[in-house]
């Protein structure tokens, strides 16, 4: 093999190698993201549930001893 194929192979193993990094890198952050808007999302259910049992149970806080 001639060292032109050579270093056009090892190039494009570099390239390859590099490119997977990057999906790898977005994918992190992609999950990383939709993990955040879950989270925020949760907290907001949760926040309406708490105000809708204190709606509900006036009380609930001496109950819970809060």
């Amino acid at each position: 093999m001639s060292n032109s194929g050579l270093g056009i192979l090892i190039t494009l193993d570099i390239a390859l190698a590099l490119l997977g990094l990057l999906v790898a890198v977005i994918g992190l952050w992609i999950i990383v993201r939709q993990a955040a808007a879950n989270t925020n999302h949760i907290a907001q259910i949760a926040e309406r549930i708490d105000a809708r049992l204190r709606r509900q149970y006036p009380d609930i806080d001496q109950d819970l001893g809060s």
